[in-house]
C-alpha cells in the first residue's frame, strides 16, 4: 500500500468514526485527492483537507472545490429524487423499496458523507410494467435494459437524472445457495421500512435485507471489474451500528446457509483493521489471517470504484469467474478462460448448447469476433502478461473467500 493510500484510509476512518485526527503529508495532497475521487469518497475527504489545500496549493484549490461542490449538488439532487420516487410509487399504488444508495447513506453518521450515484429501486415483477409507465410519465426515457431477461431498466432524464428499476437483486448465483438467497430477496419489498433522511422520505430494506444486498453487490462487482473504497465504507458503517449479539442473531444462521458468512467476516475484519470500526467478536475466524486482509484492501485500492483505476479489470473477468456468475472456484486461470468461453458460446449460440459436439465451431466464431474488435480498434490488446498475472492474483484472493459455499 502506498503512503497516500494509507493517509486516505486514515482520513476516511476519522470522518466516519472519529478518534485521533490523522496527520497528512503536504506533498501527498494531490495524490490523496486523486485516489479519493477514484474510490468515490471525494466528498468525504475534501472537507478534511480543504484548509490545508488553500494554504499549501491555492492554485489547485479552485479545481478541487469545484469538484466537491458538483458532488454536493449531485448528492442533494439524488436525495430529492428519492423523495420524488416515494411520492410517485405511492401515487400509483406500487409497492417498492429503494436499494443501495440512500439505503446505505442511512447508516452513515452524516448522510452527506456518502457520495450518491443513481436512484436504484426494486419493484415486484407483477408491477414492473406499471412502474415503468409511471417513471416515464414524469419525463424519463428508457436508456437500456428494456427486455424480459434483464435484471433492471435504466432510465434517464435531462439534465442528469438516472434511475434504475430492478426486478431482482444482482449477484445471486445460479446454484443451490442462489435458490435460498432468491427466496429471501423476494421478501425485500414486503419487509421494507419507511425512513426520512435529510428531508427525503423513502422506503428502504430492513437491516437484514440491506446487509444481504450489500454482500451480493460487493461480490458481484469485486469478482468482475472491482469495488472501490465506497463499497467498503457502506459495509463498515452498517456493521459498526449492530451489536455483536444483534448481528449474529440476525445474520449468522442464514449467511452460513448461503455461503456468505465467511465473506461477511472478511469484509468486517478489513473494516476493523483499516477503517477502525469497533471490534466484532462474531467476525473473528482463525482461518482468516492478516495477509488475506491485506490482499483484500490492496485489491480494493488497486481497482478503484467499478475498476475506474484499471481498465484491464474488465479483461480479467474471463479468467476469474464464469460469465455472469459471482462464484469463484480454484481452477487454473487457463481452464477458467475455457470454461468462460464455453458459457459465452452457449449464451450466444443456443443451438450449440443442444449439440455440444459443435462447441469448437463456437470457439472459432467467438475468436473471429474478438479478432474483428482488435482490427477495428474497439478492443485493445496490450499488457497481456500483466493482465494475466493480476487475474491470477485476484482469483487466488477470491477463491479463498469460499463464496456461496454453505458452512454447515
Amino acid at each position: 500500500m502506498e503512503t497516500h493510500q494509507t493517509q486516505l484510509l486514515n482520513i476516511v476512518r476519522y470522518q466516519l468514526f472519529g478518534g485521533d485526527k490523522p496527520q497528512t503529508d503536504d506533498e501527498q495532497l494531490h495524490a490523496i485527492l486523486k485516489e479519493a475521487n477514484e474510490q468515490t469518497v471525494f466528498t468525504m475527504v475534501f472537507p478534511f483537507l480543504r484548509n490545508t489545500i488553500i494554504k499549501v496549493s491555492p492554485d489547485h484549490f479552485s479545481k478541487n472545490n469545484e469538484l466537491f461542490l458538483g458532488n454536493v449538488m449531485t448528492n442533494t439532487a439524488n436525495f430529492l429524487e428519492h423523495n420524488e420516487l416515494h411520492a410517485l410509487m405511492n401515487k400509483h399504488g406500487i409497492p417498492y423499496s429503494a436499494i443501495k444508495g440512500l439505503a446505505s447513506a442511512y447508516y452513515y453518521p452524516e448522510a452527506s458523507l456518502r457520495d450518491m450515484g443513481d436512484v436504484d429501486f426494486l419493484v415486484n415483477e407483477a408491477d414492473f410494467e406499471k412502474a415503468k409507465s409511471a417513471v416515464q410519465s414524469i419525463g424519463f426515457t428508457v436508456d437500456h435494459g428494456d427486455s424480459e431477461d434483464s435484471l433492471h431498466i435504466a432510465f434517464n432524464r435531462k439534465p442528469r437524472s438516472i434511475w434504475e428499476q430492478h426486478r431482482s437483486v444482482n449477484g445471486i448465483p445460479d446454484n443451490k445457495a442462489g435458490e435460498l438467497i432468491k427466496a429471501e430477496t423476494d421478501k425485500i419489498i414486503e419487509t421494507s421500512v419507511t425512513v426520512t433522511l435529510d428531508g427525503a422520505t423513502c422506503r428502504i430494506p430492513d437491516a437484514f435485507h440491506h446487509g444481504l444486498i450489500m454482500l451480493l453487490h460487493m461480490i458481484s462487482h469485486m469478482t468482475s471489474e472491482g469495488i472501490g473504497l465506497r463499497h467498503l465504507c457502506d459495509w463498515a458503517v452498517f456493521a459498526n451500528q449492530l451489536e455483536n449479539d444483534e448481528f449474529s442473531d440476525l445474520f449468522e444462521k442464514k449467511l452460513k446457509s448461503f455461503g456468505l458468512w465467511r465473506f461477511a467476516q472478511i469484509m468486517t475484519l478489513v473494516s476493523i483493521r483499516y477503517l477502525g470500526i469497533d471490534e466484532k467478536e462474531w467476525a473473528h475466524n482463525e482461518q482468516i489471517d492478516e495477509a488475506q486482509l491485506e490482499n483484500v484492501i490492496t485489491d480494493i485500492l488497486s481497482g478503484g470504484n467499478f475498476g475506474k483505476k484499471d481498465l484491464n479489470r474488465y479483461r480479467e473477468i474471463k479468467y476469474i469467474s464464469n460469465r455472469g456468475e459471482s462464484t469463484v472456484d480454484k481452477k487454473h486461470i487457463v481452464l477458467q478462460a475455457f470454461d468462460t468461453l464455453n458459457h459465452k458460446v452457449y449464451s450466444d449460440y443456443k443451438w450449440i448448447e443442444k449439440r455440444k459436439l459443435l462447441l469448437p465451431i463456437g470457439w472459432v466464431a467467438e475468436g473471429g469476433k474478438y479478432a474483428g474488435l482488435l482490427i477495428s480498434g474497439q478492443r485493445k490488446s496490450k499488457n497481456t502478461s500483466v493482465m494475466l498475472r493480476e487475474a491470477a492474483k485476484r482469483k487466488d484472493i477470491y477463491s479463498k473467500m469460499n463464496l456461496f459455499e454453505a458452512d454447515n
